[in-house]
């Protein structure tokens, strides 16, 4: 849950750009009280109430029929593939950061940044169909690496803080950005419901998870950002990988190498975690008769997994891979 909401600060860059330290911190406050809290509380009773994969979709369907649980699973499911899509740009964005610092994302090669977002959404997507206790044992591994870079960049930025720096207005504000991007960092909540089959006792394991992730998503984004921009006014400069930038400047290349690993991780953990939602809300409407009894289909001993769901997730990301991210995450939005 904590990957399909957020999976750390990497990729908040955008809102110091566009709204300022200030404004991103008040916003990152007053944002979970008007959207996290109430859709989370939602997602806690709901998904206690249909223990079942497709989660929401069952939720609109013992509301409003069928005709609108259909809808709802259609527009959740391409909302989910631009979700996913988003995670191949933002790897190949930190990987750029960590291995030619300084330079335009616009500036990486295509066909290198084509090849790279491939191969990684390939990757996951071999992790994806050995089942979700191995989605799950490789989240807890890339948590760690998102956590604790965090912790020491925090750490290391406290003794140079300069409070001003916070009051200081974004270059070019961009009240639109700013939104689209503290949105995206803020939603997913719902989609923990998908794979409701596949939880354990999910009365008491569901609403304990919503709990914690909140902690979890919310504490990161708001001390990082007075971290960095404690140490780091030029807002202008901040984009996808700053954050890797400012690590590195502040604790050295150990810390540098330790965020942009961090950072990795993160992408690779969101992206596990939304094609995995994704799929399988695919996988419970097929259950339900929604879809044809194909996407259900499972291959055990070797693959216990909606397969065909996942390839089909895996197709559609590699199809929109030549946009850029801030196009993707608009579309997501919308």
């Amino acid at each position: 849950l904590f990957f399909q909401v957020s999976g750390g600060p990497f990729g908040t860059e955008g809102l110091v750009r566009d709204g300022g330290a200030l404004y991103s911190v008040l916003g990152l406050l007053l944002l979970p009280f008007l959207w996290s809290f109430p859709v989370g509380l939602m997602t806690a009773e709901l998904g206690t109430a249909f223990p079942r994969d497709g989660g929401y979709v069952l939720w609109v369907e013992a509301a409003f029929g069928r005709a609108w649980a259909f809808q709802t699973g259609l527009w959740a499911w391409t909302s989910g593939i631009f979700d996913t899509a988003l995670y191949p740009v933002l790897f190949a964005s930190f990987l750029q950061s960590t291995l030619w610092p300084g330079q335009d994302p616009e500036a990486f090669s295509p066909a290198l940044r084509g090849l790279v977002m491939l191969g990684f959404s390939a990757v996951m997507t071999v992790v994806n169909l050995l089942g979700l206790e191995m989605v799950g044992i490789a989240n807890q591994i890339f948590g760690a690496c998102v956590i604790a870079p965090v912790g020491i960049l925090i750490a290391v930025c406290i003794p140079n803080i300069k409070p001003s720096n916070w009051l200081r207005p974004a270059p070019k504000p961009n009240l639109i950005g700013w939104v689209n991007v503290a949105m995206w960092n803020l939603s997913g909540w719902d989609a923990a419901s998908t794979i409701g089959d596949e939880v354990v006792d999910p009365a008491r394991t569901i609403p304990r998870a919503l709990g914690w992730a909140t902690l979890l998503v919310t504490a990161p984004y708001i001390l990082t950002i007075l971290a960095a921009t404690g140490v780091d006014g030029d807002f202008g400069t901040y984009r996808n990988g700053r954050f890797n930038t400012v690590a590195e400047t502040q604790g050295g290349q150990w810390l540098g190498g330790l965020f942009a690993v961090g950072s990795i991780a993160s992408a690779m953990g969101m992206y596990l975690s939304d094609s995995t939602t994704t799929s399988y809300l695919i996988s419970g409407m097929s259950e339900d008769g929604l879809l044809p009894s194909v996407l259900s289909k499972r291959f055990p001993p070797l693959f216990d997994t909606p397969v065909l769901p996942i390839l089909t997730v895996f197709g559609c990301v590699t199809v929109l891979l030549h946009m850029p991210f801030s196009a993707i995450l608009q579309c997501e939005n919308f």
